[in-house]
């Protein structure tokens, strides 16, 4: 259709006798003294080498759990980040720039493919958790790319682009007998640098040498793994700077385990003991080391192209696959990874084109992450792949400053798993967000305007507004063939998880108060801990998923007035205190939900008889659900 439509535009050339303007002056005696078909042929060929010569370079990076307000540029004051804060004064900043899921397969599924995850039914991250006791059925979901789709890397590779992946992948169905065709290499990469099925780093010194990836030396012992990858991707630029190419640099940085270069950790940790935190920001010295590496990083590949000599040639796009592990990284948003609020979904977006982006821009229109395939075929002057990226929307009239709207007004979220949030869908239409909760079809309508960090719950006082959104969300659901849930057919709503792995670990701990038990607890962080008097022990869940709960059996029936939790983290925590005469019956006598002050510790006074009570963490901030001490007067 290109080539077709270029040659309608030479009409006239043979009757007008003219060499057009974009042939040399020195050519055009000769040109004249050819026939017209050669003219015709040797116009028609010129635009189209001379395209080849101008098409851009990209270099798209992609942070691994990076809060809406981790950097500089969005807000954080204790991070620093100048080379990301120059990219955004080089080219447009999106306030309303979204990840397709709140976890990270699904949403790097969409970028490439430029589908929701409702549609590829990729809708968690691989492999998922294992929620004992579910109310409701998980899908059989998928767990890989279908070979069937055109990718964003094999669209570039298909118009002569060279294409390197480095970093993080996840994005392979661990245990299935196609596994070994799921690496980069099989979906569009033509080199592969440390991409495999994990979800972080998991070598022998995780974010340190040794690394165990594929096709990454190694290196030297000390060596950091950001910058290990930042060698592979300056290197993949000077050896292509003469053709163009595409460097999708997916960092596995800044997802934990929380490493950091020491002199960094140094750095932070002098700079927190002055630092006024008025903002609520997340003053964390290894984690803030890992975003300056992180910053260092981006600092270097630009510094790279400028030295090849193409920074003027290269597209530059920076985001995140979900939101930060922390609400203090939200930059003021409600909640955070693995949840349904926007701190788990809100990214940062930055673009630079040069010469189409007026700089020091900014754009509120709400964008997605399917959004970035078509959008960056438009900006190589490449033909669009509809059937392809079906969910995706060219978005290079916000970026040329064309229009500053879009043909569409409404996003989407598909969710049918237990995480930090329960299992849900989401629907944006213009400044409203509707949040349903699958379980118990409880529903939140925010408006987003007025309200970014969804505080006030309008679902109630609006239900036209409420039932109009959702009726478009099911709508929708259908259209992409969502996967949906179905009711649980073993649920038992008495049940009590076992201890954690199997039922290895004693199911209950004797103490002097009484048996203690958890659904779950680290090896050295055990129930016990939480009883011993001591606060430099304490009980930790084994992992990040909620809820959780800690219990003691007292030896007989006794009279409670309160309990004193001592939380080990600084967060916000929404729990419940539970009583029970017989460890299956249980009710609140107190409990916390919805404050999103940071405390140390609660004090919960009541009146109870009971022989079990029981403390249940079914939300909290970041990290896992940890008690240094519990207080039972």
């Amino acid at each position: 259709m290109r080539f077709g439509s270029r040659i309608r535009s030479m009409k006239g050339l043979e009757t007008h006798g003219q060499a057009p303007s974009f042939i040399p002056p020195y050519l055009t005696p000769m040109i004249k003294l050819l026939p017209p078909a050669l003219i015709l042929a040797f116009c028609t060929f010129l635009p189209l080498a001379a395209a080849e010569e101008s098409r851009p370079n990209f270099v798209f990076f992609l942070v691994d759990d990076l809060g809406w307000g981790d950097i500089g540029a969005y807000g954080s004051t204790f991070h620093e980040t100048p080379n990301l804060d120059r990219l955004a004064s080089e080219g447009m900043l999106f306030t309303n720039g979204y990840s397709a899921c709140t976890v990270c397969s699904p949403s790097r599924a969409a970028i490439l493919t430029g589908r929701y995850p409702g549609r590829l039914h990729l809708t968690d991250w691989i492999a998922g958790h294992k929620k004992p006791n579910p109310m409701l059925q998980i899908p059989d979901w998928n767990m890989r790319m279908n070979h069937e789709l055109t990718t964003l890397p094999e669209a570039f590779q298909e118009a002569g682009y060279r294409t390197q992946f480095t970093g993080k992948w996840h994005l392979m169905p661990i245990g299935a007998d196609d596994f070994a065709q799921h690496y980069p290499e099989s979906h569009g990469f033509d080199i592969n640098i440390a991409g495999r099925e994990w979800g972080q780093p998991k070598g022998p010194g995780k974010y340190f040498s040794p690394f165990g990836m594929p096709n990454l030396d190694d290196g030297e012992e000390g060596d950091f793994l950001t910058d290990r990858l930042t060698d592979e991707a300056v290197n993949f630029i000077a050896d292509n700077k003469e053709d163009p190419f595409l460097l999708y640099f997916s960092y596995y940085t800044v997802h934990g385990p929380i490493m950091a270069k020491p002199e960094l950790v140094e750095k932070y940790t002098n700079k927190a003991k002055t630092f006024e935190n008025t903002r609520n920001e997340k003053v964390n010295a290894p984690y803030a080391g890992m975003i300056e590496s992180l910053d260092d990083s981006v600092g270097r590949v630009l510094e790279q192209l400028e030295e090849s000599g193409i920074a003027e040639n290269t597209v530059i796009i920076f985001t995140a696959d979900n939101g930060g592990t922390s609400e203090q990284s939200s930059g003021g948003l409600r909640e955070a990874k693995g949840f349904s609020h926007e701190g788990g979904t809100r990214e940062p977006i930055i673009v630079k084109w040069p010469g189409k982006v007026e700089p020091g821009t900014t754009c509120d229109v709400p964008v997605i992450g399917t959004d970035f395939y078509p959008t960056m075929l438009a900006m190589a002057d490449l033909p669009a792949k509809p059937e392809a990226h079906l969910d995706g929307l060219d978005i290079t009239p916000l970026l040329t400053g064309e229009s500053d709207t879009l043909d569409r007004d409404t996003l989407y979220w598909h969710y049918p798993h237990y995480h930090k949030t329960k299992p849900y869908g989401a629907i944006r239409q213009g400044n409203f967000k509707l949040i349903e909760f699958f379980e118990t079809g409880d529903l939140e309508l925010y408006d987003l305007k007025n309200d970014p960090a969804e505080t006030t719950n309008l679902a109630a006082s609006q239900p036209e507004k409420a039932q109009k959104l959702l009726s478009n969300l099911n709508a929708w659901r259908k259209s992409v063939g969502a996967q949906m849930m179905a009711p649980h057919p073993e649920y038992d709503p008495n049940f009590v998880a076992p201890t954690n792995k199997g039922g290895k670990r004693p199911a209950k701990i004797s103490t002097p108060q009484g048996e203690v038990s958890a659904s779950s607890f680290q090896k050295g962080n055990e129930p016990a801990n939480a009883i011993d008097g001591r606060n430099n022990t304490r009980w930790a869940a084994d992992g990040e998923s909620v809820p959780q709960w800690w219990q003691i059996e007292f030896p007989q029936i006794r009279e409670l007035t309160g309990v004193t939790i001592q939380w080990r983290n600084a967060t916000w925590f929404d729990h419940q205190i539970e009583v029970s005469d017989d460890g299956k019956q249980w009710s609140a006598v107190g409990g916390m939900s919805g404050d999103r002050d940071n405390r140390q510790s609660h004090v919960h006074e009541f009146s109870a008889e009971a022989k079990f009570l029981r403390i249940r963490v079914d939300a909290l901030g970041n990290g896992w659900a940890s008690i240094t001490e519990v207080e039972i007067p």
